[in-house]
C-alpha cells in the first residue's frame, strides 16, 4: 500500500471548524475542493493519508473524516515513523528554532482550546480574513526576498535528532529543497526538507528499503 505523508502547510489556511459551519451552501475552503477532492482520490485508491500540521494548520483531527469521510491520520505536532526499518522523525519544521522565542509564544496562544473556541465563535469566513492578513504580514517578513539558500538552523536541529537516535529527519517550513548527509561514528545519518510546491514544486519520494529522493513535478 503506498504512502502520502504532507508535512503541513498544503493551504494557506485551514481549521477543523465543526461541521455545522462546513455544511452550509457557501463553503469556506471552496478554493480547496480540488486538492482536498484530489486527496478523497487518493484514499479511495488505497493510498495511506498522513497530515503534519504547519503553522498554517489547525485542529484537524476530525476535519477530513466529518467533511470528505475518509480517514487521515492527523499529527499536530513532530512525531516518529519507521522508515526501512530505520527510525525517522517527521515534522513541519516550525518549531526547529528555539531563538524565535516570539514565535514560539505567538504560536503556544493560537494553538490551544481557547483559541480553538474563539475562532468557532467567530466563525469561518472572518477568522479566515484574519489568518489571511497573518500570512500576508509572515510573507513579508520571511519569503518576500525569494530565499533559495537553506537556513543552517535546519541542519542544526536535524543533527541534535540523529544524537537523540534519529537517523533520518524529515522536514518542511523552510521553503527550500535540501538534502544533507552526516556521519556520526561511522554511521550514516540523512536530512530531508521537501521544500514547497509553490515554488520549487518539490517532493520527496521514498522507495523501500532505504532510497530518497528528493525531486521537482514537471507538468
Amino acid at each position: 500500500m503506498g504512502h502520502l505523508i504532507i508535512l503541513g502547510d498544503l493551504f494557506d489556511f485551514l481549521f477543523g471548524f465543526k461541521s455545522s459551519f462546513l455544511k452550509k451552501k457557501n463553503f469556506v475552503f471552496s478554493d480547496y475542493l480540488p486538492i482536498l477532492e484530489a486527496l478523497k482520490k487518493l484514499y479511495h485508491q488505497g493510498i495511506h493519508i498522513q497530515y503534519y500540521e504547519g503553522n498554517h494548520d489547525f485542529f484537524l483531527n476530525s476535519f477530513f473524516s466529518e467533511q470528505f469521510g475518509i480517514d487521515v491520520e492527523v499529527h499536530p505536532h513532530g512525531g516518529e515513523e519507521q522508515l526501512g526499518g530505520k527510525k525517522a522523525f517527521l515534522a513541519h519544521g516550525d518549531l526547529c528554532n528555539p531563538g524565535e522565542w516570539k514565535y514560539l509564544v505567538f504560536r503556544r496562544i493560537l494553538k490551544n482550546r481557547w483559541t480553538y473556541s474563539l475562532m468557532h465563535v467567530a466563525g469561518p469566513r472572518l477568522s479566515r480574513q484574519v489568518a489571511r492578513w497573518l500570512s500576508q504580514q509572515s510573507y513579508k517578513k520571511y519569503h518576500s526576498d525569494s530565499r533559495s539558500h537553506p537556513l543552517p538552523v535546519f541542519r542544526e536541529f536535524a543533527h541534535q535528532k540523529f544524537l537523540e537516535g534519529f537517523q533520518i529527519v524529515l522536514l518542511g517550513h523552510s521553503h527550500v529543497p535540501e538534502e544533507w548527509r552526516e556521519r556520526i561514528d561511522g554511521r550514516e545519518y540523512a536530512y530531508f526538507n521537501v521544500g514547497d510546491w509553490m515554488t520549487h514544486r518539490s517532493f520527496l519520494r521514498f522507495t523501500p528499503p532505504d532510497q530518497f529522493q528528493l525531486s521537482r513535478f514537471q507538468s
